[in-house]
Order: C-alpha cells, then sequence, then structure tokens
C-alpha cells in the first residue's frame, strides 16, 4: 500500500496541487506524513500545547498520549531528529499492527482451527480501510490493546487483561468504552445464555459459569482499566489546561458536534439529492461503506459470537456517527475485529480468495486516495 500511495503521487497527483504539509522534499520520505500524522509528530516533537482564548482553533490536546509518547522515545533512540520520529512512527504502526495479528490469530485459532483463524488475518490485514494500520495513526495500537484485552480476559488472565486495558483507554477516546462489554463478560454468568451467547456464542470467548468472590473482583477490576486510563489522561490535561475535558470539547474545532444518527442520514440524502456523488459528499460515501457494512454485521456477530463483541462494535461506531457523521467512519470500522471472526466462520473456503482480492483491491483505491491528500480519512 505504501507503494500503490507512492504511485499515486505521481500519477494522480495532489488535490489542490500541493499537499498541505511536507517536512521534506523527497516524496518517499515524507509519504508517511499525511493528515493525523502531522497531529501525532506533533506532540511527539513538541510536547502538548493548549491555546484557550480560540475555542475554534484545533488544539493537540484532542490526541491521546500513549501513541506520540511512544514516537517520542523511538524518535529519540533513533537519533532525534524528525525523520527518526516519522520512521519510528511507522515502525510503531506496523509492529503494533504484526502484534495485533498474532494475537487475533491465538483468540480464534483454538477455537475455529489454524485455516479460519488465517483467514482472519487475511480478510483483516485485506479490509479497505486497512490502510491505516500501515500510517501515523493509533488504530493499529487501538487494534493491539482490544485484541490483547478480550484474549486475556477470556483467558481469566486478569492482570495482562488489565495492563492492555489500560493501554486502550491512553490510545483513544473511544477505548473507555471498552469497560461495558468486559463488564459483560465478567457478568455473563449471571444474564440470561440466550441473551449473552447469542444462537451459539463460543463459550471459549463467553464464560459459561459465573465469576464469583476473588475472581469476579479481578474481572471487574481489569474491565474498569480502560476508563481508568482516561481519567489519567483527564487529569493531566486538566493539569495542563486547567479543563480537565478540552480533550473533548476540543472536537468541535473538527466539526464534530452530537446531531444524532436521523440528523446524519437526513443530511446525506439530502446532500445526494442536490448534487449527487460530487464533492465531499463522494468521500463520505466511501466511509459510509466501511460503517453500514459493520453495522449490518453486528447483529450476526452476537448471534454466533457473543453479546460482548456485538456491543463493542456499537459502542465504536454509533457514538462516532453521532457526533461526526461519516467523516473517518471506515478508519474507525477497521479495529472492529469480531467482524473478521465472523466473517472467517461463515466465508466458505472456495470463496476467501474473491472476498480478500475484493478487499484489497477497495483498499489500494483508498491508499490512493489517502496519500494523495484527498479528505477519506
Amino acid at each position: 500500500m505504501f507503494f500503490v500511495g507512492y504511485l499515486a503521487v505521481f500519477m494522480f497527483g495532489y488535490l489542490n496541487g500541493r499537499p498541505p504539509l511536507r517536512h521534506f522534499d523527497n516524496e518517499l520520505m515524507n509519504l508517511p506524513v499525511r493528515w493525523d500524522a502531522g497531529w501525532y509528530l506533533d506532540i511527539a516533537t513538541g510536547g502538548y500545547r493548549y491555546t484557550p482564548d480560540d475555542p475554534k482553533a484545533q488544539q493537540n490536546v484532542v490526541f491521546f498520549p500513549a501513541y506520540p509518547m511512544l514516537i517520542r522515545t523511538g524518535g529519540r533512540l533513533l537519533g532525534g531528529k524528525i525523520l527518526a520520529y516519522v520512521i519510528a512512527g511507522t515502525l510503531i504502526s506496523l509492529a503494533a499492527f504484526w502484534g495485533a495479528l498474532s494475537y487475533l490469530y491465538a483468540f480464534t485459532r483454538d477455537v475455529l482451527g489454524e485455516d479460519r483463524a488465517r483467514s482472519a488475518l487475511w480478510l483483516l490485514a485485506s479490509y479497505p480501510f486497512a490502510v491505516f494500520f500501515g500510517a501515523i495513526y493509533t488504530e493499529s495500537l487501538f487494534l493491539l490493546g482490544v485484541v490483547a484485552t478480550f484474549h486475556h480476559f477470556t483467558k481469566q488472565q486478569f492482570g495482562r487483561a488489565a495492563c492492555w486495558g489500560g493501554l486502550v483507554g491512553l490510545t483513544r477516546l473511544n477505548g473507555a468504552l471498552l469497560a461495558i462489554p468486559l463488564v459483560t463478560l465478567a457478568l455473563s454468568g449471571f444474564l440470561p445464555a440466550r441473551l449473552v451467547h447469542g444462537r451459539n456464542g463460543v463459550p471459549d470467548w463467553n464464560p459459561t459459569t459465573s465469576f464469583r468472590g476473588a475472581t469476579l473482583a479481578k474481572a471487574l477490576a481489569a474491565a474498569f482499566m480502560p476508563p481508568l486510563g482516561l481519567l489519567l489522561y483527564a487529569a493531566f490535561i486538566w493539569g495542563t489546561t486547567g479543563n480537565p475535558i478540552a480533550w473533548a470539547t476540543g472536537h468541535t474545532a473538527w466539526g464534530r458536534t452530537y446531531e444524532g444518527l436521523g440528523t446524519l442520514f437526513t443530511n446525506e440524502v439530502t446532500q445526494v439529492v442536490a448534487s449527487g456523488l460530487s464533492g465531499t459528499i463522494a468521500y463520505d460515501v466511501v466511509n459510509a461503506a466501511g460503517a453500514l457494512f459493520a453495522l449490518a454485521a453486528v447483529w450476526p456477530v452476537w448471534r454466533r459470537i457473543g453479546l460482548a463483541y456485538g456491543l463493542f462494535m456499537l459502542l465504536n461506531l454509533i457514538p462516532a456517527l453521532s457526533v461526526g457523521g461519516f467523516l473517518s467512519a471506515g478508519r474507525f470500522s477497521s479495529v472492529l475485529f469480531p467482524v473478521f471472526v465472523w466473517l472467517a466462520m461463515v466465508v466458505p473456503p472456495a470463496h476467501r480468495i474473491g472476498w480478500i482480492a475484493s478487499f484489497a483491491a477497495f483498499q489500494a483505491c483508498n491508499a490512493a486516495l489517502y496519500y494523495t491528500w484527498r479528505p477519506m480519512f
């Protein structure tokens, strides 16, 4: 996908003729510096800054600290120049994605077997919005954190699950919501089996006996680590800016304000009727395809895998759609790993190569858009 993006720069060119952000004159060196990558590199090199006098200004405090702090560490180890930070960010994303694939394989192998576990990895890696797993974005680290948390939680390794859950809470705003599906797993023994497990929810991924006593306490403590990560960052921002929720209110500068799903779909339909697929509406359609695909998969994921995994998907989609519309919705769908586990379960072996090839073709299209600064981020 890097190669596709590099070709697209020369064959299609940049939107508006030039990139809005450039750290290097060399196009290959500058290739990873796209969209939000500039914000993460800014935090890694210069730290957090806040301008309270300009509420409409975009502030870097909206970006959570785990990923940029890893870039800062890696960049300093590699020499401390801007190229070192760009290389560090790219390597961290790729390494985190490799780790996420390893955990996903471990999560699925014992239940589905090696063949379908490998299929889940290929489907995830080829997914049209998986291009962000190689970008200087949080997708890889977030995916690693959530898959590792679920894996260790279902194995009742609550100490490890707590550590990974804390990382998730420090990686993205919606990471704190991971507590809800984890609590669902912890309390699944007290809930109606048909509700929790769906039609044939896999026992290995959904506890069939109630956690009690010390085990339940450990499970709940691990489940609440993602919100604790958010609270730690809020405390830091409070000390830095004097506003403990500056990381939340700052999203309005990116156009993220609550409108509700009804308003979202009404606005999109009105724009399509008025102007067709012209301008930014075309990129909304691209992102909407990923979001709608994931939403359509929630029900079968719940029925075949379990309620907690369906909740995880809804909690990562509905709030984002409610406050930001289809902005980045395709990217958000890429980390919903239960979708790819479900696909590995239901797609016949003879059809897998068709799914993977089709996914990869669309991913190449998205790579061309992303690396030429088309707004499909």
